[in-house]
């Protein structure tokens, strides 16, 4: 009896191999995958269990900016397609055995593989969907993720002028951090949070770095703005001259350099007011834009983050010319 029951799992075994059995299960985890991630990719935004499980799948696996929905699709593909390359190879090594489902009594007499299949795929992003919720996910205080979200990006040139009136441009930043952001003095709403953020972000500073980061804000009003309004509003918030830089220029190229930084505006015609992105753009020491994030509770810890991070760069950075000036 033994033997019998020996050799009969031997030969469900020898035929699950060799058979139609394991493409089916391959294929059927493979489904529960796709599905999977395309839920991933489509939550909707939320504070639900699945909201914050989703923006946190998508921001290790997917590259993914909160500040602006971004994802880095070349991570995506390859985690949507790397199984369905496996599953192909599969289907060409299997050829004769899959040739065989074009009767409906071979998936009736494989409906085991297909179950299982889809049963281990359901297991397992089931516990990885508990291990991650609801205790080890705060939306609103997930880690800096740092190099995940660093781009690499060229600023446009601001060829503009600073609320004294001088001549500005990035190229004399070089070296230092600089964060860039958009404002305008009739603003009542968010600008005010903006520059109290950038002082206190400044003020956390060590004097080192203090001295070695700069701020760069672009009139987001350019037809109204004048010197002694942009002056006034710096003056107010205790920020000092040449830290602090408030631009201005010939209004269509001020907008056109908007749109380039992605600081994006709207005029409300019936208020006059401006909607406005609530940007902070931090270029590194290389004159490169590193992270683009938001005023916002949930970047409150990743803006000073960003900061140590590109302030301990530059130190670093002019650490290395000063002691290559020395050598020669």
């Amino acid at each position: 009896m033994q033997n019998t029951t020996s050799v009969s799992l031997k030969q469900r075994i020898t035929s699950f191999l060799t058979g139609a059995g394991l493409p089916l299960f391959l294929a059927s985890a493979t489904l529960g995958y796709e599905v999977f991630l395309l839920a991933v990719l489509f939550a909707p935004e939320g504070s639900g269990l699945w909201s914050a499980f989703s923006q946190q799948f998508k921001l290790w696996c997917f590259g993914y900016d909160p500040s602006t929905g971004g994802l880095e699709w070349t991570e995506v593909w390859v985690m949507q397609l790397e199984p369905v390359f496996v599953l192909g190879i599969t289907a060409i090594l299997f050829k004769k055995s899959i040739v065989t489902l074009r009767k409906f009594s071979e998936w009736k007499r494989n409906w085991i593989p297909i179950t299982s299949g889809l049963c281990l795929i359901s297991l397992t992003l089931s516990g990885l969907f508990l291990m991650s919720s609801p205790n080890t996910v705060d939306i609103d205080n997930l880690p800096f993720p740092g190099k995940r979200i660093r781009t690499n990006l060229t600023p446009p040139q601001l060829a503009l002028t600073d609320q004294r009136g001088n001549p500005f441009s990035l190229e004399e930043l070089k070296g230092d951090v600089v964060i860039v952001t958009g404002i305008y003095t009739l603003c009542s709403n968010t600008c005010p949070l903006i520059l109290v953020e950038l002082s206190e972000l400044l003020e956390e500073l060590s004097p080192e770095d203090r001295q070695r980061t700069h701020v760069v804000a672009v009139t987001l009003n350019p037809e109204n703005e004048t010197p002694a309004t942009m002056t006034s509003l710096v003056a107010a918030y205790g920020f000092e001259y040449p830290q602090f830089r408030y631009l201005n220029g010939d209004p269509t190229h001020v907008k056109q350099l908007l749109k380039k930084l992605q600081l994006s505006r709207t005029v409300v015609p019936e208020t006059g007011l401006i909607d406005h992105a609530n940007l902070f753009l931090f270029i590194d020491a290389n004159g490169e834009i590193a992270y683009r994030l938001t005023l916002d509770d949930r970047h409150n810890s990743w803006l000073r983050a960003a900061l140590k991070e590109l302030t301990s760069e530059a130190r670093s950075t002019n650490a290395s010319l000063v002691l290559n000036q020395d050598t020669f």
